[in-house]
């Protein structure tokens, strides 16, 4: 009996040691990679209909999202080690390296600005906006850097021929317009519609203020294109799934962008779906050079070392180079 047991000793062992390196595997698949996203808007739609539809679970990357109502506060954490992906605008990468820190983003769901220049009724055109003003939200925020692109493409000089002013948030620049105390200023849905109901000059849409803009983009720490390279890759093909998905079924993408921005509106649904989806969502997100370039130039207005960065440093769109060939193969 005893020599039977010792006979199955080396099978048993094999046995355990199997099934140990099974609950390994297990325990490193069923990890979390913690994702930090900074709003409740349609541009993190792709993102939620990859979480809400278990598609990043179904490719192997079983994400916890977590939402952080700031750039820089979910930089902190990803420095921090607390997250290990910001999903947020290129800004974030340029101003943390910036700082010092060596941050990469490996996808950027949009290449381009999605927001509409609003202005009074009496402003038929950008030019009669000199000797005015324009609200902001804030200097160095998105708004601004819409604001002071619209004034120097049509030959004004922001703050000596039209004046900003910032306002603290969207709302409160169409609150100023009603006022009268500025004449214009960059508005992104929802509230684009809400200016459209009180009457307000629709003066320039995505398309005509044609601003390169990175954003929407899944921003790492560059040690992790080594450490963590498969994990991330499973994150962009799943990504690449949830565009298809969202694509197929809009009323489904639809309830989860209303799960998340907590609006039943049929019309900000539709609104939210075409706009972030339809017209402007990149199905593989590779970081555009020409949107970088863009908010470099941006930083570059108030702070000079800007232009010390190394651009290639911050962003690698090899991972999606490899995926393409994978399904190409």
């Amino acid at each position: 009996m005893r020599s039977s047991v010792k006979s199955q000793l080396p099978f048993i062992l094999l046995v355990s040691l199997c099934l140990i390196a099974a609950a390994r595997s297990a325990h490193a698949q069923a990890q979390k990679l913690r994702v930090a996203y900074t709003a409740f808007a349609g541009t993190f739609t792709v993102l939620w209909v990859g979480k809400d539809s278990g598609l990043y679970q179904k490719y192997g990357a079983d994400m916890e999202l977590l939402y952080i109502g700031s750039s820089t506060k979910s930089v902190q954490a990803l420095l921090g080690g607390d997250i290990d992906i910001v999903y947020s605008a290129a800004g974030a990468v340029v101003d943390a390296n910036l700082a010092g820190a060596d941050l990469v983003m490996i996808g950027c769901q949009y290449d381009k600005g999605q927001t509409s220049f609003f202005t009074t009724t009496p402003v038929a055109s950008v030019g009669d906006l000199k000797g005015k003003a324009v609200g902001v939200t804030r200097f160095g925020a998105f708004s601004d850097f819409v604001a002071r692109h619209v004034l120097k493409k049509n030959r004004l000089q922001p703050i000596k021929d039209v004046a900003l002013l910032q306002l603290g948030g969207t709302q409160e620049i169409i609150a100023a317009m009603q006022k009268n105390l500025v004449q214009g200023g960059s508005v992104s849905l929802p509230l684009t519609l809400n200016a459209r109901k009180l009457g307000f000059r629709e003066l320039m849409t995505t398309e005509t203020i044609n601003l390169p803009f990175d954003y929407g983009c899944f921003i790492v720490k560059s040690s992790q294109l080594k450490t963590k390279r498969e994990e991330l890759k499973r994150v962009l093909r799943a990504t690449i799934a949830a565009y298809d998905l969202a694509l197929q079924e809009p009323a489904l993408a639809k309830k989860i962008i209303g799960k998340y921005t907590r609006t039943t509106d049929s019309e900000t649904l539709d609104a939210t779906y075409k706009e972030n989806l339809k017209d402007y969502a990149l199905r593989v997100p590779y970081v555009s050079l020409a949107g970088l370039n863009s908010i470099l130039e941006f930083r570059a207005e108030t702070a000079a070392e800007v232009k010390k960065l190394a651009l290639e440093k911050m962003y690698d769109n090899s991972l999606l180079q490899e995926i393409q060939k994978e399904t190409t193969k």
